[in-house]
């Protein structure tokens, strides 16, 4: 025990910052807007042509719901992508502003 009694504590070095190159910062935001963007882009058109194929009476009109639907579902098939890329796009973002 008389070894261990006699040590001074360490001094608290403070380690450097990693460093973030302009490419990493850019591919972060990329990375974060790139899903919303799409995301928004596939809602706003969805809902377009759903407006489109509700106010034409014809028949020929209802393929544009469907259509609507279609990329809805392009949407969710796509979203755990989207969310991959949003997450990964925020970590690099906070890992680039701390």
């Amino acid at each position: 025990m008389s070894g261990l009694a006699d040590h001074s504590p360490q001094p608290k070095v403070q380690l450097a910052r990693p460093v973030y190159s302009r490419r990493y910062r850019v591919w972060a935001r990329v990375l974060l807007w790139t899903p919303i963007a799409i995301t928004v882009a596939g809602v706003i058109l969805g809902l377009g042509l759903f407006a489109a194929a509700d106010a034409d009476p014809t028949h020929g009109s209802s393929a544009l719901g469907y259509l609507g639907i279609v990329v809805w579902g392009g949407l969710v098939v796509l979203s755990p992508v989207l969310l991959g890329s949003f997450v990964a796009g925020l970590v690099m973002l906070i890992r680039a502003r701390h």
